[in-house]
């Protein structure tokens, strides 16, 4: 199972994609919500405006679950600067 983590805009982008997604923009809200969803997922796209803040902490998640794969995406906000092609990420991560 696949779920999306991070700011409004983002989330809804990847549900357009068919994902379930959550909103949270508190690093701290979202960092806990991986740490209790880390056994359902085993994809977690995070958008990086959360991610930002919490690295060091998603890197001592994917150190204990090598199995899991916790993907660092573009927030739709931050790509506005530049293009980004999610679909592209999205296929680049489930080998689609």
């Amino acid at each position: 199972m696949y779920i999306v983590i991070g700011d409004r805009l983002t989330v809804a982008l990847f549900k357009l994609m068919g994902f379930e997604g959550t909103v949270m923009e508190d690093p701290k809200e979202a960092l806990a919500f991986m740490a209790k969803g880390i056994e359902t997922y085993d994809i977690i796209f995070i958008a990086s405006k959360v991610a930002k803040p919490i690295r060091r902490e998603l890197d001592d998640i994917r150190l204990k679950n090598p199995r899991k794969f916790i993907v660092e995406i573009p927030s739709v906000e931050e790509s506005i600067e530049r293009e980004v092609n999610y679909l592209w990420l999205v296929r680049q991560v489930l080998g689609g």
